[in-house]
């Protein structure tokens, strides 16, 4: 890796290392002047003040990137003088360093700053004095400058015929946890909150725009995805609940501009003054406005009650903080969270700064779990609200004496409740107490203590522990009929166990696997081949050298019913165009899938590549396009037509295609897919998949059928013939930025060989080509009936059969002009 300084003079990473001999300023300012700043300008590190950094240059040490009007700044920052530095831009005008954006939030430099450059190769790019590369911008088109807005927005330009600059990549669409003025909030965005005040990586709390299609609200969503506010539905003035939130002042002024269900933004101005909004590491979102005085000033947050934001303070602690607004300051967060009697912080450090209370709370006595001698007892804890969606409901307790047994004979049992009503109600909870907070005036519940946190109490809460002698009277005959059960319970427990690995519905070709196995085989999960909805997978070796992809689930909700019969399914699909999988986890919580692995990963990597940057042997000739468009038809017509169960994939796209050794084309991730019966004539199901390639009829969110999987194939095959998204806000012509309606016109009017890949059109079957860009027009019709089978659509692509009658149904009045941009997808 080299390095072109202001004065042209190259020097390579390599002598940067060997002069660095102990990392003190001196010597890194020295060094620095080498490296970067003009030879006559180097008895002085002086700040920088052009707001545009040119191909070649870069910034380093303390040197800052000023916008034109001296608002913000570029440059590395320390947060609370740790040891790790961020490139990042914060306010230059406000003596309160306020940092609006990080860079490299989850990869920092130690010790010292590093340098950030703008590279010959039009990226923007972060590297510690090592010569070792922190973060890049990874931009597709070349830039040849970067400037600071006076927006806050880092752009990334490149220059065009006509001396025309064109923005290749901008800060503002990859926000950190800042929504500042005129950044649009497009759908798909998000923030995410800081993890403290020292650590901008990514913490547990989420803002963005409802993801389904056609929502307009606002979420915010804590970090095991629940929803904790919204700020309703945008009724083209304002959003429903935005008067609950204060978060509509006068002074910010909202726009929402809706271009299709599933593509609009959200963004605002502020009138005459500086602000922002951001996003917490409590999770709560909080907008501040500049004073004269030049200090921020607290004009709104949400959600209201800081209570609300789910499981704010982690397990085994009530939150009894309010969030205040009073006087434009915040109220006291000293209060906010605190530990149950018999609990004390799991992270003292974390709990003192009082910022961020997830780690909640452990106890201070361990259980004494037996249940011949145990000396636990239960305290009465009143005023306070335990959720009870993790409860289970006894109905035969109908005592509190009967209710505590019950939840003392379970060593897992932490809490137990009995309501008021008529017949009484015993509610047992089991682990870790979460999402506590103070309910004056509601009804009691008991958690279980060790003794030594009884003793001596002061509370006026009752205390009550179970005493030996109630077992006494049951005698022999009770004890041996205790062991009789415990004995059928674990011979039950053996016998489902190698049920469940035996099961006549799990196909004799899958093998089980133990997750210990699969953690060997992956190192741990160490090489992460991709990540999608489902859940993320990773690289692995079994013992016999076998190469596979292991797919982690990201959620265990599917009962373990449903994804047996998913597996058993899927276990017996055997086509030479689909994914073959050879194994499967479902221990405890755990479910894991385990699929033959694609050495060339997805179609989706040789496809989308600029001229400039294209890496040798990646670019797939007409030949190896044309037979990946045919298997991938062959394989979809499988699983509609010939598979025991009809299966709608429902997300096909580039990713989803992945390419064997021989650059067969194989269809992934149609394993969690939609099954439907033999006999179905349609089937309703929530919206998965990307937004670009999802048929019309879905995002109205009419009834589906397989009909749906031939239109995102239609769009998938129409970028496997031109090498170009569905949508390319880069084409030289804005009449061919939606590009299937483009293509559908040339077709039309015969310029086949126009829509082809121009890297590959001189080698293209001119046949091949017009059955291919046929299928594809006829697959993306807007009416469903007008669209052909998959099995038409292979004798389409192989020959066999006449389009003509086909074609006189199309046309390009039928063709939906509601696409929308591509987001990352499963590998598997």
């Amino acid at each position: 890796m080299r390095f072109v300084g202001e004065l042209g003079v190259v020097k390579d990473f390599k002598m940067v290392k060997n002069r660095i001999v102990a990392k003190t300023w001196l010597k890194y300012c020295l060094l620095s002047c080498v490296m970067i700043i003009p030879l006559h300008k180097c008895q002085s590190l002086a700040i920088h003040r052009e707001y545009t950094l040119p191909m070649g240059t870069a910034l380093t040490g303390n040197q800052t990137l000023v916008s034109k009007n001296g608002t913000f700044a570029l440059g590395f920052f320390s947060p609370n003088n740790t040891n790790n530095w961020y490139i990042g831009i914060w306010y230059a005008k406000v003596s309160e360093k306020t940092i609006v954006w990080v860079a490299n939030r989850e990869n920092p430099l130690r010790n010292m700053p590093g340098v950030f450059n703008l590279s010959t190769d039009g990226c923007l790019r972060l590297f510690d004095l090592h010569g070792r590369s922190i973060w890049s911008s990874n931009n597709t088109l070349k830039a040849s400058r970067a400037s600071i807005l006076e927006s806050g927005n880092l752009v990334m330009l490149r220059t065009r015929p006509g001396n025309i600059s064109e923005i290749v990549w901008e800060s503002f669409l990859h926000p950190v946890d800042t929504w500042l003025p005129r950044m649009k909030m497009w759908k798909g965005m998000k923030l995410t909150s800081w993890k403290s005040s020292s650590d901008p990586a990514p913490g547990p709390f989420s803002f963005q725009m409802d993801p389904s299609p056609g929502k307009t609200q606002l979420l915010l969503i804590s970090h095991d995805s629940s929803q904790y506010a919204s700020s309703g539905e945008w009724n083209g003035e304002y959003f429903a609940n935005m008067p609950g939130y204060a978060l509509a002042a006068s002074y910010l002024k909202i726009e929402f501009i809706i271009i299709s269900p599933s593509t609009m933004y959200c963004s605002s101005k502020i009138s005459n003054m500086m602000g922002h909004v951001v996003l917490g590491t409590n999770g709560v979102l909080r907008g501040y406005y500049l004073s004269q005085n030049g200090a921020w000033i607290l004009d709104g947050f949400a959600p209201r009650d800081q209570c609300n934001v789910y499981d704010v303070c982690g397990a085994n602690a009530a939150c009894n903080g309010y969030a205040k607004l009073s006087n434009h300051v915040e109220g006291n967060a000293n209060d906010t969270c605190t530990c149950l009697q018999g609990f004390r912080p799991k992270n003292n450090h974390a709990w003192g700064s009082q910022e961020y209370w997830l780690s909640g709370c452990v106890r201070r006595s361990l259980l004494q779990c037996s249940l011949s001698n145990s000396t636990d007892g239960f305290l009465e804890v009143k005023d306070k609200h335990l959720a009870d969606d993790k409860a289970i409901p006894y109905s035969n307790e109908r005592t509190l004496n009967d209710c505590q047994l019950a939840c003392l004979n379970n060593c897992s049992c932490t809490a137990f409740w009995l309501s008021s009503s008529s017949p009484p109600l015993c509610r047992l909870w089991f682990g870790d107490l979460m999402n506590l907070r103070d309910s004056p005036g509601g009804q009691s519940f008991y958690i279980r203590l060790a003794a030594s946190e009884l003793q001596g109490s002061t509370s006026k809460t009752k205390s009550k522990s179970f005493d030996l002698h109630i077992l006494l009277p049951v005698g022999a005959t009770g004890l041996v009929l205790i062991l009789v059960l415990i004995l059928v319970l674990i011979v039950c427990i053996m016998w489902k166990r190698g049920r469940m690995l035996k099961e006549d519905d799990v196909p004799t070709s899958l093998r089980t696997f133990t997750f210990r196995k699969l953690q060997i085989a992956t190192k741990n999960f160490r090489q992460k081949l991709g990540s999608g909805s489902f859940g993320s997978v990773f690289k692995g070796t079994l013992p016999d050298n076998t190469l596979v992809a292991v797919k982690e689930l990201k959620s265990s909700a599917q009962a373990e019913k449903q994804f047996r019969a998913e597996i058993s399914t899927i276990g017996n699909i055997h086509h030479v165009n689909l994914v073959r999988l050879l194994g499967f986890c479902a221990e405890r919580s755990r479910r894991l899938l385990v699929y033959e692995y694609m050495p060339y990963g997805s179609l989706e990597s040789f496809l989308f590549r600029g001229n400039d940057g294209e890496e040798p042997g990646k670019l797939l000739n007409w030949k190896s396009r044309f037979q990946i468009a045919l298997g991938t038809a062959r394989g979809l017509a499988y699983l509609h037509e010939e598979c025991r169960d009809r299966i709608i994939h429902c997300d096909i796209k580039p990713e989803n295609i992945l390419l064997d050794a021989e650059f067969c084309p194989k269809v992934a991730d149609f394993g969690l897919a939609k099954l439907v019966g033999r006999d179905f004539s349609r089937v309703l199901t929530t919206t998965r998949g990307t937004i670009g390639y999802l048929a019309p009829e879905w995002i109205s969110g009419l009834p589906i059928t397989p009909k749906a999987d031939v239109y995102s194939f239609g769009i998938t095959l129409l970028e496997i013939i031109s090498g170009r998204r569905n949508i390319d806000l880069n084409a030289l012509e804005p009449s061919s930025y939606l590009f299937p309606p483009w293509a559908a016109d040339q077709f039309h009017r015969g310029n086949l060989m126009g829509i082809v890949d121009g890297r590959i059109s001189g080698e293209a079957d001119a046949q091949e080509v017009r059955r291919a860009i046929a299928a594809s027009i006829l697959c993306i019709q807007e009416e469903e009936n007008v669209r052909p089978t998959m099995a038409q659509v292979v004798q389409i692509l192989e020959g066999t059969v006449d389009t003509t009658a086909l074609q006189n149904q199309a046309s390009l009045d039928n063709l939906p002009d509601h696409h929308g941009g591509e987001q990352d997808g499963d590998l598997i």
